[in-house]
C-alpha cells in the first residue's frame, strides 16, 4: 500500500496550485491592461498628430493642398520610420503624403464623409502589421463627396507589439520568481509551524522503543489534547499492566495458604477420610471465592482516557429490576431516588459490578427494605470544588457495627456466624473499583436502622 504524502507535502502542493492560479489570473490581468493601456496611449498619440496634421495644411486658391506649418513630430520626414501620413481626395486623388511613406506600399482607404473617424489594422505590403487612422474632412463650407478629403496617420505596430512582448516576459519571470521565493518563504513556515508535531512523532516513537515513559514537554493548544490523551492512555495502560501483575501475584499468594493446608490434611497419618473431605470442600470453596474474586478484580476496567459518559439511573433500575427478581420471594422494597439527571465516566461493566454488589448485599441483609439514592455533591475538602456523585445504598437489616467496617471491605472476610452469605468479596471488589476511580467508600448507620454504604466519585 502506498504511503500517503505527508502534512507538509499536502500543504505545499495545495499551496502551490493556489498561487498558481493567483499569479496566473494576475498576470493575465496585468498583461491585459498593459496591452490595452498601449494601444489606448498609441491611439491618442496618433488622434495629436492627425490634428497637427489637419492643423498644419490648407487649401490654396487653385484647390490645392499646401504646407503652412512645418510638421513638430520628425519621423513624418524620415522614410521608414513606422509613422506615416497621406492625405486622399475622394476621388482617389493622393495630394499630398509624408516623405517617411517614401518605398512604402500601403493599401488604399476608403474615402469619409466630413466627421466620420476610424481606426483600422491593416497590413503593410511586407506584412507589417499597421494601424490607422483616418477622418473625413472638408475645407469651407464645401460638404460634398467630390470636394471631401480623407486625411489618414499610420503608425507601426511591430515596436508596440515588442514593448507588449518585453513587458508580458518581464512580468512572468517577475510572478515565477514571486511564486519561488513564496513557496521557500511557506515551506519554512510549514516547517516551524509543524516542530511541534514532529517532535510529538519523534517522542511517541521514542516511547515505543522504550526510551521514555511518556510525551514530555509544552506543546501548543492544538496539539497539548492530543498528548495529555496519549499520556493519560500510557499511564491507564501501566495501571492496568500494573494491576493485572498484581492480581496474578495475590492470586499465587493467596492459593498457598488453601494449598498448604490440603496438603497438611493429606501427609497427616492423623487425619480421617470425613475429616479430609471437609478439608477438602472447606479449602476448595475459598480457593473458588480468590479465583472468583481475582478475576473480577483483574477484569475491572478503572478509568479510561476519552470515555463516554454514561447515565447511572439506567444502570441502577436494571440492578434493581433483575435483584426483585431473584429475591422475589422476599418481597423486598426496593427504591430508587435520583435528585436530577447525571451523567458519569465511568465504564458501564465498573458501575454495574459497583452498584451490583451494594445492592446485592442489601437485598441479602435487608428485612423488607432497601434505598438506592443517587446525587450531587461538591469536594469541599478540595480546592477545586469538583462535583461527585454519591451513591448511597441503605437497608433496614441488622446494619454493620464500627468495629467491623474496616473488616468488611477486606478480601475473603465475611460473618461465618450468619447463615447468610455475603460480605466476602463484594465490599472488597467494590472498595477496589471506587479506587481505581478515585473515589471514597464510607460505612455508616442507616436511617432505616442497618446498613448505609455511601459511594463518592468524581463527576
Amino acid at each position: 500500500m502506498t504511503t500517503p504524502p505527508s502534512i507538509n507535502t499536502r500543504m505545499l502542493i495545495a499551496a502551490g496550485f493556489v498561487l498558481a492560479g493567483f499569479l496566473s489570473i494576475t498576470g493575465i490581468t496585468l498583461d491585459r491592461n498593459y496591452r490595452v493601456s498601449a494601444e489606448d496611449a498609441l491611439k491618442e498619440r496618433m488622434m495629436i498628430h492627425l490634428s497637427v496634421l489637419i492643423a498644419s495644411l490648407d487649401e490654396n486658391e487653385q484647390g490645392d493642398i499646401r504646407m503652412i506649418y512645418e510638421l513638430p513630430e520628425p519621423r513624418f520626414f524620415m522614410p521608414g520610420s513606422g509613422l506615416y501620413a497621406k492625405i486622399i481626395k475622394n476621388n482617389g486623388e493622393i495630394p499630398w503624403s509624408s516623405p517617411s511613406m517614401i518605398g512604402m506600399e500601403i493599401a488604399s482607404h476608403d474615402s469619409y464623409s466630413r466627421g466620420d473617424q476610424k481606426f483600422e489594422h491593416i497590413v503593410s505590403a511586407a506584412g507589417d502589421p499597421l494601424l490607422s487612422l483616418s477622418i473625413g474632412l472638408t475645407w469651407g463650407e464645401h460638404d460634398t463627396s467630390n470636394e471631401g478629403y480623407t486625411f489618414v496617420v499610420i503608425e507601426d505596430l511591430r515596436r508596440i507589439n515588442q514593448q507588449i512582448n518585453d513587458f508580458r516576459h518581464n512580468l512572468w519571470i517577475s510572478l515565477g520568481g514571486v511564486t519561488i521565493v513564496l513557496l521557500v518563504m511557506l515551506t519554512l513556515i510549514l516547517r516551524w509551524g509543524l516542530t511541534p508535531l514532529r517532535k510529538a512523532a519523534k517522542q511517541i516513537g521514542e516511547i515505543e522503543a522504550g526510551m521514555h515513559k511518556e510525551v514530555e514537554g509544552v506543546y501548543p493548544k492544538e496539539l497539548s489534547g492530543l498528548t495529555n490523551n496519549i499520556n493519560a492512555l500510557i499511564r491507564i495502560n501501566s495501571e492496568h499492566k500494573a494491576r493485572y501483575t498484581a492480581s496474578l501475584g495475590d492470586l499465587a499468594h493467596s492459593l498457598k495458604t488453601p494449598l498448604a493446608v490440603l496438603q497438611g490434611a493429606i501427609e497427616s497419618p492423623d487425619t480421617s477420610i470425613d475429616s479430609l473431605r471437609k478439608t477438602t470442600e472447606e479449602q476448595i470453596e475459598r480457593m473458588d471465592q480468590i479465583v472468583q474474586y481475582q478475576l473480577q478484580r483483574a477484569a475491572t476496567s478503572g478509568r479510561t482516557a476519552l470515555m463516554a459518559p454514561i447515565d447511572p439511573e439506567r444502570i441502577a433500575n436494571k440492578v434493581i429490576s433483575a435483584l426483585d427478581k431473584v429475591y422475589a420471594d422476599k418481597h423486598v422494597q426496593g427504591n430508587l431516588d435520583i435528585s436530577s439527571p447525571l451523567e458519569l465516566h465511568i465504564e458501564e461493566g465498573d458501575l454495574m459490578e459497583l452498584l451490583g454488589n451494594l445492592v446485592d448485599n442489601g437485598y441479602k441483609w435487608c428485612k423488607s427494605r432497601v434505598d438506592v439514592t443517587l446525587s450531587v455533591e461538591n469536594n469541599k475538602q478540595q480546592h477545586n470544588k469538583k462535583a461527585l456523585l454519591l451513591i448511597e445504598v441503605a437497608d433496614d437489616g441488622p446494619g454493620i457495627s464500627q468495629a467491623l467496617s474496616e473488616k468488611v471491605i477486606q478480601r475473603g472476610w465475611r460473618r461465618s456466624e450468619e447463615a447468610i452469605t455475603g460480605h466476602g468479596l463484594g465490599l472488597s471488589l467494590v472498595s477496589d473499583i471506587v479506587s481505581l476511580y478515585d473515589g471514597e467508600l464510607k460505612i455508616k448507620q442507616s436511617s432505616l436502622g442497618g446498613a448505609l454504604i455511601q459511594i463518592y466519585l468524581p463527576l
